[in-house]
């Protein structure tokens, strides 16, 4: 069992040991981060180490299975990648850095136990440690008083959310009588009417979730909160800790519309919405993280589109396209983090002359904003053709069409971005760019974007062995 549960040990193991460090005053916040490095490290090596586990624990609540473990592994990178990338705390209380770092693995735990809860007891303590260590990092950007707002209102939507949730658990309960995801699935499987209780309760879980991907219409949260959070919390909220939803969403998608076609049609006209309403509204942003944080609920709707594919090719095509959303958002905050350096929260007009200022930077910004859209030839590209694909192979030609506009609709407004940063005059008051920082990172995240949209091959033949149909459905 110890390997099996190898990276959820690992990531307790790290909670530990920066509670630990947080007990003393003497640690300083580089040598926190160090830690936390270091210990993320430790994590993802044990993510892959336990790739090849499976089985049904803990009275079939918690499933081991490539899909889940595959995600782990992308938490787990992720986790690294923020802490390297997301340096340095500026906005964030000096005394409070060892706190955010054990938020930083408290999170990451939630998003490891989500990956692999059957069982809706398992789902609603996972989220809820996700969902607290979230709403406290966001709020801790003390020197400005929106964060605390930002914060309070993340913590009522939340809540909210939550409550819906555990709502719709007590239906499904009332439904099958039983908590486990696998009784929910013989249910289905031995009837053709099921029960009228069943179909609101799903409904109600899934609102749960689309407040934890920022889909309309629990979006509201996101755009305060990424703008008024630091920018390493915005990273990570961009990020890492949406794939917690994406996994377990799609498996709960995978699992039900066989059995209850409606419920892919209102997937299907969520996602809809969601990239549309996420899009349009991107357009009027001033605040570039504001604009991102819509750019981010877009990418949530392309996401569920893809999750009511055909059969086979969904699961590749959701997991391959959220590897690409890791690395893509984990560059475009990562230029963020190096504009903020010299000042507050970076505007449009700060990305002015970008490519006269370090030409690196930009290019990392230009590859990730182009790939965001879909250019191609790089992994947005092929990533929304993968998604785009299987949508349109179960039948969903009409959805599929509004999403491609979509995607059009959106090289708009990261062409504003584009057009500031390499045709755009430097202003005189901006102070040159830092030479530290973790430029190699950036660059190697960027060729590895390009690489997977000239190469998918080497990511989809890997994750087509993996046999993700086959772990999704019991």
């Amino acid at each position: 069992m110890i390997l099996q549960l190898l990276p959820e040990f690992a990531a307790l193991g790290a909670l530990l040991i920066l509670f630990i460090v947080t007990l003393g005053n003497n640690v300083s916040d580089r040598t926190a981060r160090w830690i936390t490095l270091l210990l993320s490290a430790v994590v993802t090596v044990a993510a892959i180490m336990a790739q090849s586990q499976s089985g049904l624990l803990f009275s079939e609540s918690y499933k081991l299975d490539s899909y889940s473990q595959f995600f782990k592994i992308l938490m787990a990178a992720g986790l690294f990648a923020n802490a390297l990338l997301g340096w340095p705390l500026r906005s964030v209380p000096s005394v409070q850095r060892s706190e955010y770092y054990f938020l930083f693995f408290a999170a990451g735990l939630g998003m490891m136990l989500l990956a692999s809860a059957y069982s809706f007891l398992v789902l609603y303590v996972s989220m809820e440690l996700l969902s607290y260590s979230l709403y406290t990092m966001v709020g801790m950007r003390r020197a400005r008083t929106e964060s605390i707002e930002s914060s309070i209102k993340y913590i009522i939507i939340g809540a909210t959310a939550s409550a819906i949730g555990l709502f719709g658990v007590s239906y499904i309960y009332g439904a099958t009588g039983s908590l486990n995801f696998g009784d929910l699935m013989n249910m289905l499987k031995g009837t053709s009417t099921p029960s009228a209780l069943l179909m609101p309760g799903l409904v109600m879980v899934l609102s749960s979730f689309l407040f934890k991907l920022a889909a309309f219409p629990f979006h509201a949260w996101a755009p305060d909160a990424y703008e008024t959070a630091s920018s390493p919390v915005a990273m990570f909220l961009a990020s890492v800790s949406k794939l917690a939803g994406i996994a377990f969403l799609f498996r709960l998608v995978t699992m039900v519309k066989p059995y209850m076609p409606e419920f892919e049609i209102v997937i299907g006209i969520l996602a809809l919405v969601t990239m549309t309403f996420g899009n349009l509204v991107a357009f009027r942003q001033k605040s570039v993280k504001r604009l991102f944080a819509y750019s981010s609920i877009a990418q949530a709707g392309y996401l569920m589109l893809g999750m009511i594919g055909f059969g086979d090719s969904a699961p590749v095509a959701v997991v391959f396209y959220s590897a690409i959303y890791l690395l893509m958002n984990l560059v475009v905050f990562a230029v963020v983090l190096e504009l903020e350096r010299q000042g507050e929260d970076p505007t449009l007009s700060d990305f002015q002359g970008l490519y006269k200022r370090n030409a690196l930077i930009a290019m990392a910004l230009l590859v990730s904003l182009f790939s965001l859209a879909g250019v191609p030839p790089l992994a947005g590209f092929f990533g929304k053709w993968l998604l785009f694909s299987s949508a349109a192979e179960g039948g969903h030609i009409w959805f599929v069409a509004i999403a491609i506009l979509n995607s059009v609709l959106s090289l708009y407004y990261y062409l504003f971005l584009v057009k500031a940063a390499y045709f755009g005059d430097v202003p005189a008051q901006a102070a040159p760019l830092d030479k530290g920082g973790p430029r190699l990172a950036i660059l190697l995240t960027t060729i590895a974007i390009a690489l997977l949209g000239i190469y998918p091959r080497v990511l989809t033949e890997y994750l087509s062995g993996l046999n993700l149909p086959g772990s999704l459905l019991p």
